[in-house]
């Protein structure tokens, strides 16, 4: 795939995954939408791609407004748009009996009902050209559940199947349009420090437990020793390019998810003796 002259929006690129697909694209040729929850980080990267085109856009995916917008401003900017990369994405880990509502329409707004305003704001956009790629940053988290991450494994459990169906359907209609869902282990992200992003009243309903605080503390460093965003990124162009759906950072992800469905398989066989 020919990615130069291409114009690529990537949400939550002010930081970690997102930055480093930012970096790709510009590698790449392609004209770049920064959009991000906070406008100096876009600032910044956009100083640093000195060789590209960019635009940046403060956005919040958990509102559609704001992601119908991002898009429009993107057809204002350059005209069209051929790539999405739904990749804003929050955590707050907690188990399910210490989950506030609240908690549970946080991470779900961001991380689910960001890739599906993305999906809407952009997609009849793409239709209309007769050219497109959605990529959505899903995890290993959605394709088996952990402890000590309700929220988290839910919403992205529902990223996971949103992508599926998105690409079933443009299949079954012979679209030219495409999809494809990364589903990334440990990678170095900033992650876990998305607490800032969320409102003072929305923090004041927020459940944090004595074990979701050692369970954060655990993961902490494995997260900080995972790997390089713009490694994850180089990952993620290179398998769009060869036409993959599925990405995944590291090789235990399918292996493990292939796991769990044989036991899944052998527990139902087990339930019907």
């Amino acid at each position: 795939m020919d990615f130069e002259g291409k114009v690529a929006v990537v949400t939550g690129a002010g930081s970690g995954i997102g930055k480093g697909l930012a970096r790709e694209c510009a590698r790449a040729g392609m004209k770049l939408v920064l959009a991000g929850y906070n406008r100096d980080p876009l600032q910044d990267l956009s100083a640093e791609l000195v060789d590209v085109e960019t635009h940046c856009v403060a956005t919040d995916v958990a509102q559609f407004a704001q992601v119908e917008a991002l898009a429009n401003s993107t057809l204002d900017r350059f005209g069209r748009v051929d790539f999405l990369f739904n990749n804003a994405g929050v955590a707050d880990p907690g188990r399910t009996q210490d989950t506030s509502m609240e908690d549970w329409r946080w991470t779900m707004s961001v991380n689910l009902w960001g890739p599906i305003n993305g999906v809407q704001a952009f997609l009849p956009m793409m239709q209309q050209q007769g050219f497109g790629h959605i990529n959505s940053t899903a995890s290993e988290s959605g394709l088996y559940g952990t402890s000590h991450l309700a929220a988290y494994n839910v919403s992205k459990f529902g990223v996971v199947g949103l992508m599926q169906s998105l690409e079933r359907d443009l299949r079954s209609a012979n679209s030219p349009l495409r999809a494809s869902v990364f589903c990334p282990s440990a990678v170095k992200t900033s992650i876990l420090d998305s607490m800032r992003n969320r409102s003072p009243q929305s923090l004041t309903q927020r459940r944090e437990s004595e074990e979701s605080r050692k369970f954060a503390e655990a993961i902490k460093p494995v997260i900080d020793n995972g790997m390089d965003p713009n490694e994850a990124a180089r990952m993620v162009l290179s398998a769009i390019a060869e036409g993959k759906f599925w990405i995944f950072s590291h090789p235990h992800v399918p292996q493990t998810a292939m796991a769990q469905a044989v036991a899944m398989h052998e527990d139902a066989m087990l339930t019907d003796l």
